[in-house]
Order: C-alpha cells, then structure tokens, then sequence
C-alpha cells in the first residue's frame, strides 16, 4: 500500500513525488483548504474569538481524505512557518474523520527539496506545532477584525455607503501611510540653496593636477549659501598658500555581503532586475519547488520565506571546497565566514541558497527562464561570495589646508578583487581616482583653479519598491513572506500607482490614511504594529495565548468602532474631505466623494444643497493639512475642453460635449435618446498604420493618459505624451511635447525642434 505525502503546491508534489517513487502517493493540497467565511465576520468575539472556519476546496478535500484511507501513513509535508503548520493541522483535523489515527498523521519539514532532504525529513518525522498554528489563527482573526469591521465605515464616510467596497488592512495600511507620509513631506519641502567648492592644485608647473572637496572651514562643516559667500571664499582661496597637512596610504578591504534572506533578496531583485516583489517571489517559488534538469527534475534553492542569514555547516563545507577547486585557496576565506542573526529573526529556515553550488549559472541556463535563470544567479553569486576572501584596495588620502580652510581627496586601487570575482558590486566612490605620487606631507602646492557650483537642497525621495521593503522591515512591520503582498495589495486597491520606480499615493490613498489617522490612529500606527507582530511571535514560542493577544487589541478597536458608529448616525457624517473649488450654486465649497471607484465633487451643504460635479480621471491635485487643493488645476482643465469645442455626433447629428469619466475624457452625445460617444482625436495621423488618428486614452494601472491609435486592436501604436504632429525627418514616430522643444517618439530618431 502506498503512504500518502501531502505538500501545498502541485509543482513541488511533482517534484517530491519523482524523488519518492512509486512506494508513496504525493498530492497538493493547493494553498489552504479551510479559512474563515467570505461574507460574514466568522469570528466569534464573546466566545474567546473562536472562529468560525469553513472549507474552500470541499472537492479537493473529499480527494486528499479518500486517498488517505486505509492504514496508509499521511506525511503533511506543508512548509514550516506559520501558513503551512495551519494548513498541515487543518488538513489533519478534515482527513481525520473519527479522530483515531494512532498516530497515522505524522508531520515532516525541510528547507529545500532535495532527495536527501525529503529522505531524513521522512526518516524524522516530527509534530504538529500548536503553537505556530495558534499564532496563524491569531493573524488572521486580527486581520478580519481590521478588515471586516473598519472597512465597512471607511467606505459609509467617503461615499454614503457601507457597501462600497473601499477597505483598510491591518499592515497594509501602515505601508500606505509611509507612502503618504513620504509625499507630504515633500509637499512641504522648500529647496535651501547651497554652494560647493572644489580646487585643483599641482605642485610644479609641469605636473598634473588634481582635484579637491573643501571640507571644513574654521574646523566646521561648510555653510555656504549665497553666491556672495562663495565668491568670498574663491577670493581667500586665490590669495592662498596650499600646503599638504596630512597624507596617509594604507590597505583597505571590502567584505562580502551576507545570503539572501527575503527582504534583501527582493530589494537586490528590484534594484538589480527591476522584478517586482510579487514577481520575485514567483520565480523563486519556481526554482525552490523544481526545474526540469538533464538528470530530472531537481529544486535549484532552498526555502525562499526565511529571515535568517544562517547557512547550514554542510552547506558552508561544501561551498568551500568549491571555492577553493574553481578559484584557488587565496581566493578562500581565511575560515568559515558566519554573519550576525537579525534580533528579531525568527531563524525557522536557512538563508537562500543553491541547493547545490556546482550548479553553476550558466551551466543550467539552457533549462531555466531567462528570469529564473536572472535570479538564479543572482542568488547563487551572492552565496558564492559569502565564503571568499575579502576584496584589498591600496587607499590613498591627502589633506591640505590654508587660512583655515580644510581641502581633501582621495583614491583607491583595487589590488586583490577577492570575492568581488563573483560579485559586481558598485565601485567605491573614489576607485581609479589617480591621485599624484611625487607629494609628500608638508609640501606646498599651486592652484590651478576654483570650481564654484550651485545646488540647492532636494525633497526626500519617494519610496521604490526595494526602499519601502526596507522601511517595513526596519521598522518590524509584516513579516518576509508578507512584504510583497502588502506591496500588492495597497496598488490593486488604487491607493498608490508607480510612477518612474516609485511610489504615488493616489488621492483615495491620501483620504483613507486620513480617515484612519483620525478615527482609527492605531491601525496606522507603525510602533503599535511592530508590537503585534512581536506579539504573534510570542504566540509561537508559548510565551502569551491568542486569547489574551486578541482581547488586549480588541478592546481599544471597540471603543473607537463605537464613537465611529456614532458620529456617522449625526447628520453632518463627522468626516469630510474639503477642496479649494467653491461651489456654483451656494456658499459652500465642494468635498471630495467617492461612488463606484470613482471620486467627484458634491456640496459641503448637501442635503440642502445637492450639487454635483464630476473630476477629470487624472486631475492633479495637491493635499495640504486635510484639504484638496484643486481649484486651479480644474480651471485649466475646463478652458482646455473649451478649447476643442463642441462636435457633431455621427449618429444623429446632434451636439457632443465633453464628459469626464473614470477612465478619462471623451466625447458624449446630448442627444438623451442617442448613447454615441467617441474619443478624443489629437487630429495626427497614426504613423504606423497611416489610417486611423491618435486618440486619448487612459491607463487604469498606471492612472494616467496616453495615446493611441483609433484602429486599435488591429493597430497597436502608442506613445505617452500628447502628440502634435507627424515627424518630418523620419515619418515613422510623432513629435511630441518636451517642455521648450518637440521630439519624435521614434527612440532611433533624433530630431527636435523649438516650440512656436
């Protein structure tokens, strides 16, 4: 009788079931097979919050609990971190129908899937972890008490209505809040403007020159912030003796970065390969669960959820004698490199790895994905690095001062590249700066010249996504495996679009967090949900009960649920978005509403008075102390609709008007017995097809215009900037609007003309 192995995906039961052959039955239990109700709390909060848990997949259940009858032993073979170990105990509680096993179910776990490692996890079998299965409960009770009982509010104060769909998460809106948080910050940025000074010297006349950084002056840092007061300091410098204070040449080395754990692989990921976190994560699910190789199928990393750096001693043996057999032993560490544990990892995996370092990149390319062959590299390369000597620069420092000013410059060499052979990383800031070699300290030098430059002080930078995994993970919120759904989660909501690699909030994302900050300030409190999330570990390791985590949370959520409720009862709704636009027909101004994803404007006075106005689809705005800042962008926006005018509808021959919509501007017919509408055409030729006209459009994901073809689907010409004109020098590209000047869309086209 074959034993029955059951892992979560079918990929990696695939995988498992080639290395275990025909003595065992290996079948996926596709992800969870019970959770909470979709449509109603399922939580019962007067009861302990016991939940109420219902099966998702009763088909696949009813499969997985035919083949594990008999006397047959169940392998629950789920992944070893919270998610799997409830998966493995629900799988446990539905297939055990009688609750007489005697021991049939047995609980097995490894970190990557190698025949080795399923073999000794079989030979070893172990038990559910309770605990681990209770601190699951307890995230995501937490996380429905969040969604289930805000949500519905959030969506009665911005539309009207409970049932508009608009929701808040418990982490999620955290990492919302640092995005909008981020673009206040620099709404209210003013620039500072600042000067720097730089000086080349040389010490006789027919000698090179080389540059210098002013430093200090008077021993302080430089404050420089007029041209008045740079011109000042040109002058001292032109009247001055430069003499070489201090020169110091020594040896510098440069270590290895430690394995991937998650956050840093997904950061590197989007820095290096411009992968998403979401996509990241997919291909390294691909390659840890099993690839197609020329022997068989073989997972190429272990477990890729892990916030660990720790590196099995086998594993770190192995690598080193592949080190020291491919590259030779100056280029092994002088001994085993081991790297410093995170304090609040929770250390249950490895870090990532390959499962076998002789694999090599390039050797498997041919059986990979170009992006699983990407990644791949990438984290073989960084683990490779892990144990190889350190890269040696020789570093070269020379300080000059005079009359209290203070120069400095430096260079590096690289002599010995070390691990850096495997490894490209950035350069240092001064390698290959080639300083002079004949100046020795107390040697007095000439000035060749003073470079004076402008600069004035830059808003913080947005948040990419590798800067905002690292925000979330500094400041202990979510967990590794969690960091790409947040990400996710907070763009399919429309509360932040990318733009240029980072993040926008929109403006319903601007609102929610302003919803939330005042009636729900907790939930978005970064310290309070760093707390919980150590509250969730400590439900892991036995230290407190999901009882007492649920109910010291729960009670602060109930006192402001009721005041909320509250306030909505009383007429004026307790909650309003304002604008700067007023309105046309009292002396109210106009808030900011929501219906059906959409935002418009409606009178601060409703129900007396019920005006309405509808916002352009992607209408500039800015978001000052509580209040939408519009009014002239809108104007603009009106006088170019007056500009194109009226049209006549092809259909009936009545008079079209332009309407705003939620995906963009467009001609309608006035016509009230007539559904006509059509896009608005720029009135240039499609260069492509040489038939239709380019139109406006408008990118849902990206929340922005852009043009296309009329022709479309058959014609797929696109360009995101409005164009003017065909391009006369190439024909096959659009000249379109740079600022000062027009240029052709065509990138292999390099004409560009002024602006009339």
């Amino acid at each position: 009788m074959e034993d029955l192995v059951i892992v979560e995906s079918p990929t990696k039961a695939n995988t498992i079931n080639r290395y275990l052959g025909s003595r065992y039955e290996v079948l996926s239990s596709k992800g969870h097979v019970r959770d909470l109700p979709k449509k109603e709390l399922g939580v019962e909060i007067e009861n302990d919050f016991k939940p109420t848990l219902v099966v998702n997949q009763k088909k696949l259940v009813g499969k997985l609990r035919k083949a594990a009858e008999g006397d047959k032993t169940v392998y629950l073979a789920t992944d070893n971190d919270r998610e799997g170990e409830a998966i493995a105990f629900d799988l446990y509680e539905l297939l055990d129908g009688n609750g007489s096993s005697n021991g049939k179910f047995k609980r097995i776990v490894f970190n990557q899937i190698t025949k080795d490692s399923i073999n000794q996890a079989i030979e070893g079998p172990t038990r559910i972890d309770l605990e681990k299965v209770e601190a699951q409960r307890a995230r995501r009770i937490l996380d429905r008490l969040v969604g289930y009982l805000i949500s519905p509010l959030l969506s009665k104060s911005i539309s009207g209505s409970r049932f508009e769909g608009l929701s808040a998460g418990r982490v999620q809106s955290v990492g919302l809040k640092y995005i909008v948080d981020r673009e206040e910050e620099r709404e209210r940025f003013e620039p500072e403007e600042y000067w720097e000074v730089a000086i080349e010297l040389y010490k006789e006349s027919a000698s090179r020159g080389f540059p210098l950084d002013l430093k200090k002056i008077q021993g302080e840092k430089p404050d420089i912030s007029s041209e008045e007061e740079a011109d000042q300091v040109e002058g001292d410098l032109n009247e001055a003796d430069f003499v070489v204070s201090d020169l110091t040449e020594k040896t510098k080395t440069r270590s290895p970065l430690p394995p991937f754990i998650t956050s840093t692989l997904q950061r590197t990921a989007s820095s290096v390969l411009h992968f998403t976190p979401s996509k990241t994560m997919r291909v390294a699910q691909s390659l840890y669960e099993g690839v197609e190789l020329k022997g068989g199928v073989e997972g190429l990393i272990t477990y890729m959820r892990t916030d660990s750096t720790r590196v099995a001693k086998e594993a770190n043996a192995s690598l080193r004698n592949f080190i020291s057999s491919k590259y030779g032993e100056s280029y092994l560490a002088g001994k085993t490199r081991y790297f410093r544990k995170n304090s609040s990892a929770q250390d249950a995996h490895e870090a990532i790895r390959p499962t076998g370092v002789e694999r090599e990149p390039d050797g498997i390319r041919s059986y990979l994905s170009r992006d699983q062959y990407r990644l791949y590299r990438l984290i073989w390369e960084r683990f490779v690095a892990t144990q190889m000597s350190n890269a040696r620069y020789k570093r070269k420092k020379i300080e000059v001062t005079t009359d209290g000013y203070l120069f400095r410059t430096s260079g590096s060499e690289l002599i010995f590249d070390g691990f850096l052979k495997v490894l490209q990383l950035k350069p240092l800031s001064d390698q290959d700066v080639n300083l002079p070699s004949n100046i020795s300290k107390g040697d007095g030098l000439n000035l060749k010249d003073v470079d004076l430059s402008q600069h004035f002080t830059k808003p913080p930078n947005r948040y990419s996504e590798a800067g905002l995994i690292k925000k979330l993970e500094k400041g202990g919120i979510g967990r590794p495996s969690t960091y790409a759904s947040i990400i996710s989660t907070i763009q399919n909501r429309d509360y932040i679009v990318k733009r240029n690699g980072s993040f926008v909030p929109t403006l319903l994302g601007f609102i929610v967090v302003e919803f939330l900050d005042e009636f729900f300030p907790e939930i978005v409190e970064p310290n309070l949900t760093a707390k919980m999330e150590d509250a969730l570990d400590r439900i892991k390791d036995g230290e407190t009960t999901k009882e007492k985590t649920l109910n010291r949370f729960y009670g602060p959520l109930k006192e402001e649920l009721d005041k909320v409720e509250e306030i909505l009862e009383t007429e004026d709704n307790g909650f309003e978005i304002p604008t700067d636009v007023d309105c046309p027909k009292c002396d109210g101004h106009m808030n900011i509403r929501y219906w059906k994803g959409s935002p418009y404007l409606s009178c601060s006075s409703y129900p007396q008075c019920e005006e309405k106005m509808s916002l352009p689809a992607n209408i500039s705005f800015k978001f000052s102390n509580g209040k939408v800042i519009l009014a002239e962008e809108l104007e603009k926006r009106r006088e170019e609709d007056k500009r194109l005018g009226e049209k006549t509808c092809p259909e009936c021959g009545s008079k079209m008007e332009i309407k705003h919509g939620r995906y963009g501007r467009f001609y309608a017919c006035t016509n009230p017995d007539c559904d006509e509408t059509t896009s608005i055409s720029t009135g240039v030729t499609c260069p492509r097809c040489e038939d239709g006209e380019l139109v406006e459009r408008y990118s849902r994901r990206k929340k922005q215009v852009f043009y296309g073809c009329s022709n479309y689907p058959d014609c797929k010409f696109t360009t995101g900037r409005r164009p003017v004109e065909r391009c006369p020098s190439c024909g096959n590209g659009v000249l379109v609007d740079d600022g000062d000047t027009l240029v052709c869309s065509n990138k292999s086209c390099n004409h560009v003309e002024k602006k009339e």
